[in-house]
């Protein structure tokens, strides 16, 4: 009997696959600063200064990866056993809802969600726990970043119709 193919992938093959990924997203990424001004101004950074410069230095830190991957590559396989799957999926799918949940939750409810219903189902942690930090990050993330840098944040739907203040 055959493996699943994700116990035959190699560490090799998902590390040239994850830096094209991410030196393809870079390039969005470059795209847009450029578009944005990557340059300086008499008051300070143009918008796309700061992501320019920050997707240079992440462009150049997966190069050194794919030339490492190129240059000696690895045969063993990235996951030794199904359990590892399962495990990676317990963690992705939930990341992947609470990004896609964002759009309507905003930022606030959404970290909060997630750490709450993660804490509970993966960690393990009493309700009280989980709710604690349910309620308490997402709020020192709102007093940090609106209160405190006072930085634009996703904001969710009961914040545009009026009802809740995130």
């Amino acid at each position: 009997m055959t493996q699943p193919i994700w116990l035959r992938t190699t560490q090799n093959a998902v590390e040239i696959a994850v830096a094209i990924a991410l030196l393809a997203l870079a390039g969005l990424l470059v795209y847009e600063s450029l578009r944005l001004g990557p340059g300086w101004g008499e008051q300070g950074p143009h918008a796309g200064f700061f992501p320019f410069i920050l997707t240079m230095m992440a462009i150049i830190g997966t190069l050194g990866v794919l030339v490492m991957a190129v240059r000696s590559p690895r045969t063993a396989p990235f996951f030794e056993v199904n359990q590892e799957v399962v495990d990676l999926l317990k963690v992705g799918l939930p990341i992947l809802a609470t990004i896609f949940a964002m759009r309507w939750l905003g930022l606030f409810i959404s970290a909060g969600l997630y750490i709450g219903l993660f804490m509970a189902w993966y960690g393990r942690f009493r309700w009280y726990s989980a709710l604690a930090g349910a309620i308490v990050l997402p709020f020192a993330l709102w007093l940090t970043l609106i209160k405190g840098f006072n930085i634009s944040m996703p904001m969710s739907m009961f914040y545009r119709g009026g009802t809740l203040p995130i």
